[in-house]
């Protein structure tokens, strides 16, 4: 008899990383990416049409941190389990999954076998949670200063882009300094709006002048 797929969800409004990550997935023998989502309001009503395993969660969602729609799904629906896979390398929002009771936080950047030995881990029920991610964001001699950067979630590669996008530079242009993809700057500058609660360059280069960066 043949066994059940483990039914995954993604919710995740980056259409290519989504669609990515499908892909990647669905060649595992054991992994069937269910559906996939773009937008947090979907996810009730897919889970009740679909009955996922797992639900695989970025933080940075329109509309709600998915922490905290996470935490809304496991008290709602205790059965299934919920990882955070993101590209905030934090410990502090490590920190408030595992307060939430979610199963796993892993960081984008992470390889094939790291994210498949996560996954196989939280749904055998094994919390899981990167080890890579960082005691403290920033170092403490960064001319930012850590009070300041850390109270508003900033890493030390988003203050950097803020300092270059005050300077004019395109993404392309930013991308190419950093020696990054265009797609990791895009994603960098959609961290830091949401971060600092802005939608557009003038209010980012409004406040980097006002914070003197």
């Amino acid at each position: 008899m043949t066994q059940a797929l483990l039914k995954i969800l993604l919710v995740d409004d980056h259409k290519i990383f989504n669609d990515g990550l499908k892909s990647l997935l669905n060649e595992q023998s054991d992994f069937n990416v269910c559906t996939q989502i773009f937008q947090a309001k979907d996810v009730n009503f897919t889970i009740q049409k679909h009955h996922p395993d797992l639900i695989i969660l970025d933080i940075n969602l329109q509309g709600i941190n998915g922490i905290d729609l996470g935490k809304k799904i496991t008290a709602d629906f205790p059965r299934i389990k919920v990882m955070i896979l993101t590209m905030y390398n934090q410990s502090k929002l490590l920190e408030e999954v595992r307060e939430a009771g979610l199963h796993g936080y892993l960081l984008k950047d992470a390889t094939t076998p790291e994210l498949l030995t996560a996954i196989r881990s939280v749904l055998a029920g094994n919390p899981y949670f990167d080890t890579k991610v960082a005691k403290t964001e920033l170092l403490s001699d960064d001319p930012f200063g850590d009070d300041f950067a850390r109270r508003l979630n900033l890493t030390f590669r988003e203050v950097e882009i803020i300092r270059l996008i005050k300077e004019g530079l395109t993404n392309e242009q930013i991308a190419e300094r950093l020696n990054l993809s265009f797609f990791t700057i895009k994603t960098h500058r959609k961290n830091i709006h949401f971060k600092l609660g802005i939608s557009n360059v003038a209010e980012l280069i409004k406040f980097a002048t006002t914070h003197d960066l």
